[in-house]
């Protein structure tokens, strides 16, 4: 179990130097390759080798994995700014840096350029860890290129863009060790799930809009946090004003429940769900009590893509004029209930507050401490 809170570079760059563990907080966009909100460049077709997993044997070697993360991008290895061929501005950032194998970078102010491919995670530009660039890019975690996000030796850690709040998981060197197993992780191997355990990082607590307060004492815990991989059983999971799907910062108990949802959501021929984010250190709208997506415990669905049909809006289909939308919306909710996948299952009918989304949470067991939406 780890705390969220407010993050200092000074801390972050001893760590790298003193080899100290980095951790993280939030969920990035981090999914198919080609995505790029943070796009400052031109895209390039990919021309990299097939990607290898990071389980691979060992005599597959750390060079031929390393070879396969970005290949010649930024966060592919490098020994010298030579090896950083593909964009402007290139430089390796060296073991002297504390970044194992090196890894490529560039300054940036705000955003980083993005390579198109399957071998290729999106990048992002964060507060420099190293004198001499006040701005860098590096690699976002990625799990359809191996199975930590990142490549071995590097560890997806929650940072902030460079002078904004917004946070992205990037690969930084690892200097913990690994998470045990725990009786959760177990069964989502046991479901054949993909996901990470990564650690998690220090952040400031944020309200879900402007106007909401954050939680009293500013402190969002989640218990074993993992990063899941979408799709699941077929069925993406994307944010919404996002191109393409996400992985999912959860609980590791949200995780196994999340899975059941989408073999529910593939039988009534769903191939892809918008929500509004899982983890997210807040409020419930209008308290400053913690939320349940505080503990990473919730998901909020805005819409639903079918593979036959329009899509489905939460908001707009509810009380909607089209009437098969609004029989498919409403007899997939009374599934949901009806299978008790979720312990609170809220809707537009619940109050105004949820007029555009389904919010679906597993209650935090250990303890008294959340108070639920409601």
């Amino acid at each position: 179990m780890g705390e969220v809170r407010k993050p200092n570079w000074l801390l972050l760059f001893g760590a790298i130097t003193a080899g100290a563990g980095f951790g993280l907080y939030q969920a990035a966009r981090v999914a198919h390759p080609g995505w790029g909100e943070n796009d400052a460049g031109p895209r390039v077709e990919d021309a990299g080798p097939a990607p290898v997993d990071a389980g691979a044997p060992p005599d597959a070697g750390l060079e031929v994995i390393d070879q396969a993360f970005n290949p010649g991008f930024i966060g592919a290895a490098c020994d010298e700014d030579a090896d950083c061929q593909d964009y402007e501005g290139a430089f390796c950032l060296g073991a002297e840096h504390g970044f194992p194998r090196g890894t490529c970078s560039r300054s940036c102010d705000r955003l980083c350029p993005d390579q198109r491919g399957d071998h290729y995670a999106p990048t992002f530009c964060v507060e420099s860890p190293v004198e001499g660039h006040a701005a860098v890019c590096l690699a976002q975690c990625n799990l359809h290129l191996t199975d930590s996000g990142c490549r071995p030796g590097y560890v997806c850690t929650s940072l902030r863009r460079a002078g904004e709040q917004k946070a992205r998981l990037v690969c930084l060197p690892d200097h913990g060790h690994p998470a045990a197993p725990t009786a959760c992780t177990a069964r989502l191997d046991d479901l054949g799930l993909t996901y990470a355990r990564p650690d998690l990082a220090d952040t400031d607590a944020r309200g879900a809009t402007p106007d909401d307060p954050v939680p009293d004492e500013s402190l969002c815990i989640i218990d074993t946090p993992v990063l899941l991989s979408s799709p699941l059983h077929g069925v993406d999971f994307r944010a919404k004003g996002q191109r393409f799907a996400d992985h999912l910062l959860v609980a590791c108990d949200l995780a196994p429940a999340l899975e059941a949802l989408a073999k529910l959501l593939a039988r009534h021929g769903i191939v892809e769900v918008e929500h509004n984010g899982t983890y997210v250190c807040r409020g419930v709208a209008g308290t400053r009590s913690l939320s349940g997506h505080g503990r990473g415990l919730a998901i909020d669905i805005t819409a639903f893509e079918r593979a036959v049909g329009t899509p489905v809006s939460v908001e707009a289909d509810w009380e909607g004029k089209d009437r098969e939308k609004k029989r498919a919306l409403r007899a997939l909710v009374r599934e949901l209930k009806a299978e008790k996948l979720f312990d609170k299952v809220l809707t537009p009918a619940s109050n105004e507050a949820h007029r555009d989304h389904l919010h679906l949470e597993l209650r935090y067991r250990p303890g008294p401490e959340l108070v639920e939406e409601r």
